[in-house]
C-alpha cells in the first residue's frame, strides 16, 4: 500500500464562529460602555456635589473654607461638620418622606386639591426647620473661627454670588438673544 497524504483542505470558518466573534466584540464594547458610565459618573460625585436635595449646602461654605486652613484646624471643623450632618440625618429624611407624601397626594385619584396644598405646606415646613437648624449651627461655628477666617469665608460668599448672577445674567441675555422663552 502506498501512503497517500491528503492536502490540508482550507474550509471556511464556520458561520457560528463568525457570529460568536461579533457578540465577543458587541459584549466587549457594551462593558467598556457601561464601566465608562459607572467611573464617569463616580468622578463626577466627586467633583460636583449634588444640585438637588440637602446634605451638602447646610454648612454655609465652611467645608470649603476647611481648603484654606492649616492641618490641625482643617481636621478639627471637619470632624465637627461631619457630626453636623450625622444630626442634621433625621430632617433631612423627614423631608424626605414629606416629599413622597406630596407626590403620594399629587397622584391620589381623585384629585384632592387641599390634601396636596397641605402636603407640599408640610415639605416646606420641614424644610424652613432644616434651614433655622443649619442657621443655628452655622452661626455657633462662626462665632469660633478667627478674623480672618471669617474675613476668607466672606470672600468666597461674595465670589460665589458674583459667579451665580453673572451666570444668570448671561443666562438671560441668551434667552432675550434668542427670543425664546424658558
Amino acid at each position: 500500500m502506498s501512503d497517500v497524504v491528503t492536502p490540508p483542505t482550507s474550509e471556511p470558518p464556520a458561520k457560528g464562529s463568525r457570529r460568536l466573534k461579533y457578540a465577543l466584540i458587541a459584549s466587549l464594547a457594551l462593558n467598556l460602555l457601561i464601566i465608562g458610565a459607572v467611573a464617569g459618573t463616580m468622578y463626577g460625585f466627586k467633583k460636583h456635589p449634588p444640585r438637588f436635595g440637602h446634605g451638602a449646602r447646610e454648612d454655609f461654605g465652611l467645608y470649603g473654607l476647611t481648603h484654606k486652613l492649616p492641618d490641625d484646624r482643617r481636621k478639627e471643623l471637619r470632624k465637627q461638620l461631619r457630626q453636623d450632618r450625622v444630626t442634621f440625618r433625621p430632617l433631612i429624611d423627614e423631608i424626605g418622606a414629606a416629599r413622597r407624601d406630596a407626590a403620594d397626594k399629587l397622584a391620589a385619584d381623585p384629585f384632592d386639591k387641599a390634601a396636596l396644598e397641605a402636603a407640599i405646606a408640610n415639605v416646606a415646613d420641614k424644610e424652613r426647620a432644616l434651614r433655622q437648624a443649619a442657621v443655628g449651627v452655622f452661626v455657633g461655628h462662626a462665632e469660633k473661627l478667627t478674623a480672618e477666617e471669617r474675613r476668607t469665608l466672606s470672600e468666597w460668599w461674595r465670589k460665589r454670588s458674583e459667579h451665580f448672577h453673572q451666570r444668570r445674567k448671561a443666562k438671560e441675555e441668551k434667552k432675550d438673544a434668542d427670543g425664546k422663552p424658558e
